[in-house]
Order: structure tokens, then sequence, then C-alpha cells
């Protein structure tokens, strides 16, 4: 493609020559790169020293602001004294794919241990923190969890753990958790709950309104990206997800030191027929599915993540909220819910309707190309056995279907570069009337039936499948554990050591040298200043994917080594003619005489 960039005469550029300001913008980009890795790795370090030293409040040390705005169409807790101690009992369940842990005094679920799913210290992957209420709690406020004082029965025919207590003025609760073919349920990582209240008096009780609590989520590893872990909820088509930065101050910019708006201590939205809520770290999702889609409100807050964790890091904890009801003498009233908590996989997630698919957030505007790529990845992992590999062949598949793109690009550009000389000239004929330049050039290359912007279109093509992929490997927990030659995990940089605490990152290196080698043997169109701004690109996409997924950088590096094969194909063939193209002369019609 090529452009015109006008001279810059304002001062102080026009002292520097666009070459000699080139090749200083270029090595101040790749400082910049180096140090901003390198920053953001010793401030990880600081902050996990800092937190050893002054012991960071995990969840359960850090009680709520008691300037917390009060949440609507909720009730704060009467006063009353502490109810009295009751000892511990415990609990599990498990299934095929998971082991489920109570506590009487927790109100649910303490922790979900994913048995198919490994963490970075071997042990199953474990959902929600002990820190946070369990997985069912109920409370009337939900920045006040005080769910405990439960009786815990285990049923192990049924497969099933019940907890009951007394909650006053003659109301009794009981929960009871199944799994298995018990819950009735399609898919092994879902367990049911089902809330009966009872009134077991002989006059009417009402029931205050109340929250279920979706237990929490947090980073799973200390490279996740804070804006993975969320919390979600829908309703009636509609979807919101809230990452952990939402409760952060609002700044100019979103970055300036200049506050626009104060940061929130919770998140609260009421609506009719909300169907579930979810808390999601990158890779895995706990969603709280209401079967009788009577949610009316849904809250969240945030709590500082464990310093052995994560010491810069946020956990997310949610809750379904419910309207109050009238229970008469005898009567009860029973809500009951589907319990997922396990991988975001958008195949299992979408079997189960609900649009409960809808935690695999792929993001505007290239969601559906994601779903595509995933769709593709998945299906090629189950022949070959190997997600580097499927992600090797799907790459190529992808730039065969775009080989007759690139490669009338790559012929127009070749015929472009023969149109170089006289280019020049006209740059020099014209150097004092940018408009007339232009427009000369644009004869110029009308006159040989070139369009300057075909240098374009592959890019245009590729921008959408990049961000797609982007989109893709940062949320395909498919990706998580699998290796690929030297990468552990193709879900996280393939770091091979450090050097005074920074990472060495094999593959990213590797993509920005071939992607300097591609760009070197395409055929020049511009002036060599534009050129060379040219070898900013390389720099940005090794910034991107540095510290992304290793896969990311392995489709882009597999891309640029299609490219290379291609560019030397074309150049092999014979060198394009300028002709112009012969304009249809008029036949003038013979006159007929009578």
């Amino acid at each position: 493609m090529t452009l015109y960039l006008p001279d810059n005469r304002n001062p102080p550029f026009n002292s520097m020559p666009r070459d000699r300001l080139t090749w200083i913008i270029i090595p101040l980009a790749v400082l910049g790169l180096v140090l901003s890795i390198f920053w953001q790795q010793q401030e990880a370090e600081k902050a996990r020293a800092l937190a050893q030293l002054n012991h960071i409040a995990t969840p359960a040390q850090v009680s709520p602001s008691p300037t917390a705005t009060p949440l609507p169409q909720t009730e704060a807790p009467a006063t009353s004294p502490a109810a009295p101690a009751v000892p511990e009992q415990k609990a599990s369940l498990k299934s095929e794919v998971a082991n489920l842990h109570f506590s009487n005094n927790r109100g649910g679920v303490n922790v979900v241990e994913l048995l198919q799913h490994r963490a970075e210290d071997d042990n199953p992957v474990v959902l929600n923190s002990p820190q946070a209420p369990g997985i069912g709690a109920i409370a009337r406020n939900p920045n006040d969890w005080r769910d405990t004082g439960y009786t815990l029965a285990e049923d192990p025919v049924t497969h099933a753990v019940t907890l009951t207590k007394d909650a006053g003025n003659n109301i009794q609760i009981a929960k009871t958790f199944s799994v298995g073919q018990t819950a009735g349920l399609q898919d092994p990582y879902q367990f049911k709950l089902a809330i009966k209240f009872q009134n077991t008096g002989s006059t009417a009780q009402e029931v205050p309104g109340f929250f279920v609590s979706t237990g929490s989520a947090q980073p799973m590893h200390a490279t996740d990206r804070s804006t993975y872990t969320t919390f979600n909820w829908y309703r009636d088509g509609r979807f919101q997800s809230v990452p952990v930065t939402w409760f952060d101050a609002g700044h100019l910019l979103g970055f300036l030191p200049i506050q626009t708006s104060p940061p929130h201590e919770i998140y609260s939205e009421t609506g009719d027929h909300i169907m579930w809520a979810a808390v999601a770290d990158q890779y895995f999702v706990t969603i709280l599915q209401s079967l009788d889609k009577s949610g009316t409100q849904v809250w969240a807050r945030r709590d500082p993540v464990s310093a052995e964790i994560n010491p810069r890091a946020w956990s997310i904890q949610g809750a379904l909220g419910f309207s109050g009801f009238t229970l008469q003498p005898g009567e009860t009233n029973t809500k009951e819910f589907a319990i997922y908590a396990g991988p975001k996989e958008y195949g299992r997630l979408s079997r189960l309707g609900g649009d409960l698919n809808a935690v695999v957030n792929f993001g505007p505007p290239f969601g559906f190309i994601s779903q595509i790529l995933l769709t593709s990845m998945n299906t090629l992992h189950a022949f070959v056995g190997s997600y580097g590999v499927a992600i090797i062949i799907m790459t190529l598949i992808i730039r065969l279907l775009l080989w007759p793109v690139q490669n009338y690009s790559m012929k127009s550009m070749r015929r472009m570069a023969k149109l170089s000389p006289i280019v020049n000239e006209l740059k020099v004929k014209y150097k004092d009337d940018p408009q007339r330049m232009n427009q000369e050039m644009m004869k110029l290359y009308k006159e040989y039936g070139i369009n300057p912007l075909t240098g374009c279109l592959p890019m245009l093509i590729q921008i959408p499948i990049f961000f797609g992929f982007y989109a893709m490997l940062g949320s395909a927990v498919e990706l998580r554990n699998s290796s690929f030659l030297w990468v552990r995990d193709l879900s996280q940089p393939d770091t091979i050591g450090h050097v005074l605490g920074f990472p060495i990152n094999i593959i990213p290196l590797i993509m920005a040298a071939t992607q300097l080698w591609q760009l070197r043997i395409t055929p020049k169109t511009g002036d060599p200043s534009q050129q060379r701004v040219l070898l900013v690109m390389p720099i940005v996409f090794l910034f991107i994917c540095y510290n992304f997924a290793s896969a990311l950088a392995l489709y882009y590096t597999v891309q640029n080594l299609f490219l290379i094969g291609q560019t030397y194909l074309t150049r092999n063939q014979a060198e394009p003619q300028l002709t112009k193209p012969v304009k249809a002369q008029a036949v003038a019609k013979k006159k007929s005489y009578r």
C-alpha cells in the first residue's frame, strides 16, 4: 500500500531528517517494550515480598466498609444476640469429575475440587475460596454472610447432603445438595441445590427477601489478566459481565492521575426473571442457575487475594437475590437451582442451554470468529491429539484459503515497485505541492491499471482473524496444561528462564524475527522512511504476544513462515509487465445512403 506522508515542517522536526527520526523511534520502541516487561516482573516480586512482610489480609480478614452503599430492596440484618456456637460438621460428595466439600457452619459448598484439571502445584483446581461464603449460602444482606448453625446429614445412597436449621419464627430451612443421577442434570459438572422453607408453626409467617451465594472466583495464575475475573448474570437475552476492575476509581482516559469517579464498594442491579448469576476466572466458572427464573436482584463484591497466590490480584464473589413470600401454617416453598462448577468449555455450556455459554465472553466485534476458530481447533485436536499441531494445521488452512488474495496483492505490489522511479520523480517535481503530487500519483496508477489499496487487503482480512485468535486463545480452557515441544502450557507464556528478572519467551522472539524477515523480502512500494516505519510493527506484535498465551505467538509465527514461503514463490514467477490498458477505440459508424 502506498501512502503519502507529508513533510512536517513544524519545529523541531524540520531540522531532523525523517530517516534519522525513524531510527530513533525504533530503538526507543524496543527499549520501551523491554523496560515495561522488566518493570512488570520487578513490581510483582516487590509486591510479593511486601505482602509477606505485612501479611496482606485475606477476604476473611476484610470487613465490609461501614460506608458501603445500602442495597436497594434489601433489609439490614436485625440486631440480635449471636447464635450459639455449633460444633463443626463436615461432609463431601464425589462425582465422576469433582469433589464437593461441605461444612454446617458455612451454609453450603466450601470448595469444589475439579479432579480432571490440575493447578500449577499439580493439585486439583479448586473453585471457591475457603474465606468466601459457601456456594448456596443464604443471607438477607449479602454484606453479612452469617449462614451458620446447620445440622448436616449425609446420604450415600442418594448421593446427597442436607443442611437443616431453625431460622426462627417457626421457619425451618433445609438445603439439599445432590450429584449424579439423583440430581437429574445433564452434565457431570452440575449439581443440584434445593432450598426448602417450611412454616412449622400455627400462624402465617413472612419470609423476607434473601440472597443465595455463587461463591467466589480468583485468578489461577500470577500472569492472569484482571479483566478475566468477573461476575456475570443473565436475564431475557441480556448478558452482563462485571470485571474486578469495575470497582476501581475512574480516571481520565483510563490511566491519567485525574479521578473522574470514586471506587465502588459493591455492584448491584435489579430486574425481573433473572435466570442465573456466575463468578468466573480466566478458565473456570461457577454458575448459580434458578430453575424457575425467579431472581430479582444481583450483587457482587471484590476482595484481595492472599499473598501466597497473587498479592496484586482480586477475587470476586456474587449472589442472586429473590423476593420474599408468605408461608401459611404447614406450607413449604422450595427454590431449586442447577449449579455448574467447572471449566468454561464453550461446547459443553452450549449443550446445557439457558445461554450459559455467554460466560465464555469472546467480546465484540469478532466474537463469532472466535467461536468458529475454537470449534475448528477442537475438531482438529480430535484427529491429531495435540493442540499445538491443531493450531499449526488451522493456520495453514486459513493461509491456503487466503492464498489467492495474498498472491494478487503481492503481484500488485511488484507492479507498484516497478513504478517507483516514476513516483520518485513526481515527488521531486511536486515537492512543494502535495495535493498535486497525490493527484499525479493517482493518475499514474490509473493509467497502468493499479489499485494502490490492494496491498492493504490482506491486512484488512488478517486483523479480524488475529483478534479472533487473541480472544479465543485467552479463553480456551482446552489449552491449559497442553504441552507442545518445549512449551509446558500453551495457555501461558513459554518462559524457559529469566535473565536479571526478565523472562525469556522463545516463540514471541521467533515470531518477531520471522515478521522482520517477511518485511525484508516484501516488494518495497513506499519511500525509505515509510519502509522503516513498518519495522515498528514487529515490535508492536511482540509487545502484544510476549506475555500472552504462547499459542497466540505460535499461530502468528506459523503464519509468518507461510507468508515467507509464498513471497519467495511469487518472486520466482515471471516479472510483471507494466503496460497501459488498451482503451477501446470508438468505431465510427458508416453513413448509409439511400
